[in-house]
């Protein structure tokens, strides 16, 4: 059986397996290897996924809908054949139709689905992607960022030297920034950004309102069968413009012909509201990595919408940079998906591939505020762009006399006040009845590989209450089995025995010196110490090969010295026992 990726878009979905060193993508309609992410229902015949749908958004508007991945993880309903569809459900026809063709094109069953999502999907439109696959019959045990499978691509097509990239993923609808350091067979993803928001449709829609403004329009007033036709002529107007120095509009609105011309100067000004929303994006991105926009070598384009000309020409004017476009920029998430794919089926030539991912937003507990107690404060358990997988584990006391149970509830965000964050769930268990702040719980906080949380609390009697999130009606097997996971907390580089020995080596070496080399030993200490608790995989390593090379030059010049103060020789006799050369030397 096989194991194939998938890129579920936003405008279009795709699939792609390994096979034979390289990545192929899986042709869905005749020859395209593109399937519109659009779901139709036609009475009497039932769904239509795809191009075939496509083609009925204008003239059955009522009846398809598209651009629903925008809504992933919301309550928002679609109607269609009389009865409501969530983004989740119309998601999971998508997939299907991919399994489908799939398995007809390799002539075999589909054993598992590696499947992107936007770097800023959160825990909710997380779980939501992996039950529309479930529906769709397939396992989809591992999740992986859109940037981050353009990252792969990236790796596999320029080779084996070490580069940090930003990689800019603007899609129909949601765009993701990751700052990326690859080296050795490392692909590290040191922070992410990102607006699920934030996309093609989106300029889609600022050229329809400019259509409407030259034409004296209210948008609001157009008939539904007027706004999708609207919808189509401003993309066709907008890719036009890559070929093209103008593009004409033209749509008859209640019987009157309405015109426009659009040409690249009009559409750069239209989008300057967007370009905004990005160029703060990028600060935002910038700082979290520690970084500037000298540090980056590569900028690397995908996503459907990034091959668009004033989107390259904003983004060239604002970093001073060249951007990269690897081939066909709506397809690149999709290579990586296929390469992970290869991964996952450990093949050969690709098994010792590390991608690294991180977590995208903060994730923490709302505590009690003492300044103003109608206003708890988010305390951060695991923090944004922390290296997944991630754990902490922290204590909390009861904030009342004789207080008899402890709510933990569970935010995310980057909000000081947890009113402004996103609540995800929560947790009660009983405590000892003791006056305030002498009974207690702890809160163990696991955010997996997939981008998925667990939370576990425990009192002090060994009670024990824990939630996956994604899903809260998991079988005790299940349960039990994510428990022993979450035991498993990962140490820190700075707290790892075999770092914590090195840097006890150094230390004894800084208490036998003096002067100069004291001194030298101080600062190389100080570059160690900050590269270990950076937590990057590079700055780990960089900081793990300085030590070892200032180990080894210590000890020779210790050697040497030893040499010298005894001419080769030992002058206290014979009978000196070797604890006490030991403690001399």
């Amino acid at each position: 059986m096989a194991v194939i990726g998938i890129d579920l878009g936003t405008t279009n979905s795709l699939g792609a397996y390994w096979k034979d060193g390289r990545v192929q993508l899986i042709p869905m309609e005749g020859e395209s290897f593109l399937l519109p992410s659009v779901v139709g229902y036609v009475e009497g015949e039932g769904f239509l996924a795809g191009a075939a749908a496509k083609e009925r958004l204008i003239p059955h508007a009522g009846d398809t809908v598209a651009s629903f991945k925008r809504f992933m993880g919301t309550a928002k309903e679609y109607h269609l054949g009389g009865r409501a569809y969530t983004p989740m459900e119309l998601s999971a026809m998508i997939l299907e139709r991919i399994k489908r063709n799939a398995e007809f094109y390799l002539q075999e069953e589909i054993e598992e689905a590696v499947i992107t999502v936007p770097a800023y999907f959160n825990d909710k439109q997380r779980s939501d992607t992996r039950k529309a696959a479930q529906i769709a019959g397939l396992k989809a045990e591992r999740l992986i960022n859109e940037p981050s499978a353009a990252a792969l691509a990236y790796r596999r097509e320029y080779g084996e030297e070490d580069r940090t990239l930003l990689v800019f993923d603007f899609g129909g609808g949601t765009l993701d920034l990751s700052y990326v350091e690859c080296f050795d067979n490392v692909i590290e993803i040191i922070a992410v950004a990102g607006d699920n928001h934030l996309g093609g449709d989106d300029i889609d829609e600022a050229v329809s309102e400019y259509f409407c403004r030259e034409n004296g329009l209210q948008p609001e007033e157009l008939t539904r069968q007027e706004q999708a036709g609207l919808r189509k002529r401003s993309e066709e107007a907008k890719c036009a413009l890559e070929k093209q120095e103008e593009a004409a509009m033209e749509l008859t609105v209640g019987g009157r012909v309405c015109r426009a011309v659009l040409n690249e100067e009009r559409l750069f000004e239209i989008c300057m509201p967007l370009f905004g929303k990005i160029k703060q994006l990028f600060l935002r991105i910038l700082e979290d990595a520690d970084s500037r926009v000298s540090g980056i070598d590569d900028l690397i384009m995908v996503g459907g919408s990034s091959k668009l000309g004033v989107v390259k020409r904003f983004l060239r004017e604002l970093l001073g940079k060249e951007p990269i476009v690897l081939g066909e920029t709506d397809k690149v998430v999709a290579y990586g998906a296929g390469v992970y794919a290869g991964i996952r089926q450990r093949k050969e030539e690709i098994r010792d591939l590390l991608l690294t991912d991180v977590c995208p937003f903060t994730l923490g507990i709302g505590v009690n505020n003492r300044a103003n107690r109608d206003k708890n404060i988010l305390s951060p358990m695991i923090e944004r762009n922390s290296t997944l997988p991630a754990s902490r584990k922290d204590r909390f006391f009861t904030v009342y006399d004789y207080q008899k149970e402890i709510k933990i509830r569970i935010y995310q965000g980057e909000e000081y006040y947890v009113d402004d964050d996103v609540l995800l769930g929560e947790l009660s268990i009983e405590v000892a009845l003791r006056p305030a702040g002498q009974a207690w719980v702890d809160v163990q906080f696991t955010y997996d590989i997939n981008g998925i949380l667990h939370v576990a609390v425990e009192n002090e009697m060994g009670e024990r209450r824990q939630i996956l999130l994604a899903n809260q009606t998991l079988s005790e097997e299940e349960l039990e089995r994510y428990a022993r996971e979450m035991e498993k907390i990962m140490l820190p580089p700075l707290q790892q025995p075999e770092n914590q020995k090195m840097l006890a080596c150094l230390l004894e070496y800084y208490e036998k010196s003096t002067g100069r080399r004291r001194e030298t030993i101080a600062a190389l200490t100080g570059r160690i110490l900050a590269g270990l608790a950076s937590g990057r995989k590079k700055e780990v390593r960089n900081a793990r090969e300085l030590a070892d090379q200032w180990l080894t030059r210590l000890q020779q010049e210790t050697d040497m010295q030893e040499e010298m103060l005894f001419d080769g020789e030992l002058k206290f006799g014979e009978e000196w026992e070797e604890e006490d050369k030991e403690g001399w030397i």
